[in-house]
C-alpha cells in the first residue's frame, strides 16, 4: 500500500518537477538578458568616455569584460556572475562595469587544474 502511495505521489509530482525546471531555464535566459541589457548600457557610457577607457587600456593592465570572461572559460554569463558574486573569481568594479584581470583569471584556473 505505501509503495502504491509512494509511486502515485511520484506520478504526480513530475509534471510539478519539470514545470519548476521550466521556469528555472527561464529565469535563467531571464538573467542573461537583463546582464547583456545592463552591459549594454556600460558600453554606452564608455562610448561616452573614451579617455577613461583609453587610460585602463595604457596602464598595462589586462581587464576582461564579463563577456571575454565567459568567452574565455566557454561558460554562460550567470554562471560567471555567481562565481565573481561569490568571490571565486576575483573582480573589480569600475563605474558600472565589472572587471576581472587576466592574471586573477589564470589563477582562478591554475587552482582548479587537476
Amino acid at each position: 500500500m505505501e509503495r502504491q502511495r509512494r509511486q502515485h505521489l511520484k506520478r504526480v509530482l513530475q509534471p510539478l518537477k519539470e514545470a519548476l525546471e521550466d521556469h528555472y531555464r527561464a529565469l535563467e535566459q531571464l538573467e542573461s538578458a537583463l546582464i547583456e541589457f545592463e552591459e549594454a548600457l556600460g558600453g554606452q557610457e564608455r562610448r561616452e568616455h573614451p579617455k577613461e577607457h583609453e587610460a585602463q587600456q595604457g596602464g598595462g593592465l589586462d581587464l576582461l569584460s564579463v563577456t571575454e570572461v565567459c568567452q574565455e572559460l566557454g561558460m554562460g554569463k550567470s554562471w560567471v556572475y555567481r562565481h565573481i558574486h561569490s568571490g571565486e573569481i576575483p573582480s573589480v568594479k569600475l563605474g558600472r562595469n565589472i572587471k576581472v584581470r587576466r592574471e586573477d583569471l589564470e589563477g582562478y584556473l591554475e587552482a582548479r587544474h587537476h
